[in-house]
């Protein structure tokens, strides 16, 4: 049971290698460690799950370790990574923007009631780690590029809910394969950027578009009675 807590402690090594190689001006290599800590996130829990640790060490928060982990990897070094390398006007105007990112993550990390019952994020889930990537990859300008982060820091406090593609039994195949298809569209085009081929931006914003869809058409119409 202590092997799947620590393959979730792996998660700060990973952390401090991303942070390291951003320190270092390697933004790619920083995106590899994250793009790993990513697939320990997407396994440690159902490992966690299947094991039943909380049963077999009740005294260990997995879970409190594993948000620990999470705000590193999908907001703190994100944060630290838009403040450098993100277009976000003069200082102290990149700060501002990070600061939003760390502030409005507590919503998220804090909130008892952040997943509903039928498992979908309630708010948005302190995604900054995906909405950093896309920013950069599309190259897009400081204008831009703040009313996204607004946007985000608004929707951590709304109801709207986001799509867990792994935990939500509705349609779980097709949006499990929709996140597998996006995350790996992302690191391809993270691998070759600035080069965007066609088939491959089709894949991502295909799939993409599904996964925000589904979380649109759960927070409009609200969940499943059947």
């Amino acid at each position: 049971m202590w092997g799947i807590h620590f393959f979730t402690m792996t998660g700060l090594l990973w952390a401090l290698l991303a942070i390291t190689a951003l320190y270092h001006g390697h933004v790619k290599t920083m995106w590899l460690w994250l793009g790993i800590s990513l697939v320990v996130d997407a396994a440690d829990g159902p490992m966690s799950r299947k094991a039943e640790v909380t049963k077999v060490v009740p005294w260990f928060s997995g879970v409190m370790m594993d948000n620990v982990v999470d705000y590193l990897t999908w907001t703190f070094v994100p944060a630290i990574f838009m403040t450098l390398h993100l277009p976000l006007g003069p200082q102290p105007l990149p700060i501002v923007a990070a600061a939003l990112a760390l502030g409005s993550s507590m919503f998220c990390y804090c909130n008892t009631k952040m997943k509903s019952a039928d498992w979908y994020f309630v708010g948005f889930p302190a995604a900054w780690n995906i909405v950093a990537i896309i920013l950069w990859l599309f190259a897009t300008p400081a204008l831009f590029n703040w009313l996204v982060i607004v946007v985000f820091t608004v929707l951590a406090v709304v109801p709207w809910k986001w799509v867990h593609p792994f935990r939500v039994k509705k349609l779980r195949a097709i949006n499990a394969t929709a996140a597998v298809v996006w995350v790996a569209s992302t690191a391809w085009l993270t691998i070759i950027a600035p080069t965007r081929p066609l088939w491959v931006a089709a894949a991502w914003l295909v799939s993409g578009l599904w996964i925000l869809a589904i979380s649109a058409a759960r927070t409009i119409f609200g969940p499943s009675t059947r």
